[in-house]
């Protein structure tokens, strides 16, 4: 009798377990809002990966900022200087499948190419294009 009381014990513990691990996690993450993105970012990784090579743009003194208002405006500035990039940029952006994307960006640049995926209080975007890679990771302020 004892070893089927105790497969009882295990039984009934293991269903406690489960349903803990099935109960609603107030911590849990929740989907990025034009809220919580709303804000001024600056670039801490800014990688450009192309078949010449690895380009760190921060380290050869490359910059990007961004202010994302609440009204999907976005406006920033962009320095890239081994492509004697020196320019402000300005549209607007939306979320979109929990991806921040900029839109309607006149000048030609890749910002509106790039979409963002939220990541605590950073933005973090991989894309590549035509064979070259840029990574980007914008950090709010």
């Amino acid at each position: 009798m004892p070893l089927v009381r105790r497969i009882g014990t295990l039984a009934v513990t293991g269903a406690m377990l489960f349903g803990a691990a099935c109960s609603n996690d107030d911590n849990a993450p929740t989907a990025p809002t034009t809220a919580t993105v709303a804000g001024t970012y600056r670039a801490t990784r800014f990688v450009i990966t192309s078949p010449l090579g690895i380009e760190d743009v921060l380290q050869e003194g490359g910059s990007v900022t961004t202010t994302f208002a609440a009204d999907g405006r976005v406006t920033g500035h962009l320095t890239v200087p081994s492509q004697s990039v020196d320019e402000d940029f300005a549209g607007s952006w939306k979320l979109q499948n929990g991806q921040v994307e900029i839109e309607d960006v006149p000048s030609d640049s890749f910002v509106e190419d790039v979409s963002f995926k939220p990541v605590g209080t950073t933005l973090v975007g991989d894309e590549t294009f035509s064979g070259v890679r840029v990574e980007l990771t914008l950090t709010k302020q």
